[in-house]
């Protein structure tokens, strides 16, 4: 990503275990790597985000425990000290700070898993994203591991699905992997715990994906 102007990718979720917190810290981590100035902002009242942090060896990522009603003046502030990007994990929900997160996100990503419950849920955010006229993304996380060439029977319905909310549906998808959990308990990302793994492979492809799509403009 070209160090431009200050973009923030906000990670969203109406409903918990979508593995909203999982995606945003590894994506803090990838952003890093690329040799960003990266703030992690938890708006999460769960604080999961800031656990992951407060474990982490690596001081690559700044740590900034807010509201979502904050983030204009957070991004002023990070604007003037230099950062190259805020990667908000939001509360789960479809309330007031949900849509004030995505009216200052650079991009909305909008993770969900390939069930139908999971969704229904997700064209609620969508609604939002759409509603607000900002920009989104939906991203299929948490799928069952492909077998072979191409996505699983189960990831192509949800994708299939997902094309009917309105939003860019991410090419990249995620699977459910064991990686994400083992990094996750001593502050890693799958990135640093398995380098060249399945799954740090899947995010890497995302966040490429991400840079070129949404944050290099």
């Amino acid at each position: 990503m070209t160090k431009k102007a200050l973009k923030t990718l906000a990670v969203i979720a109406q409903k918990g275990g979508t593995g909203k917190t999982t995606l945003a810290v590894n994506l803090a981590a990838l952003a890093a790597a690329d040799g960003l100035r990266v703030a992690l902002v938890d708006c999460d009242p769960q604080k999961s985000a800031a656990g992951w942090w407060q474990t982490r060896e690596a001081q690559d990522i700044t740590l900034i425990e807010r509201s979502a009603s904050d983030l204009p003046t957070i991004q002023e502030a990070a604007k003037n000290d230099g950062f190259d990007l805020l990667i908000v994990d939001t509360r789960p929900s479809v309330e007031g700070e949900t849509v004030q997160a995505i009216k200052a996100a650079t991009v909305s990503v909008i993770p969900t898993r390939p069930g139908v419950l999971d969704l229904r849920a997700v064209a609620s955010t969508a609604q939002l994203a759409k509603k607000a006229g900002e920009t989104g993304v939906i991203v299929l996380n948490q799928c069952p591991p492909p077998r072979g060439i191409g996505e699983g029977a189960l990831t192509a319905e949800a994708r299939a699905v997902a094309n009917t909310l309105g939003l860019p549906v991410a090419p990249p998808t995620v699977s459910m992997r064991s990686a994400f959990s083992y990094a996750l308990n001593d502050g890693r990302a799958v990135c640093e715990y398995e380098p060249g793994g399945k799954a740090d492979l899947e995010l890497q492809s995302l966040w490429r994906y991400l840079k070129k799509a949404y944050l290099n403009g």
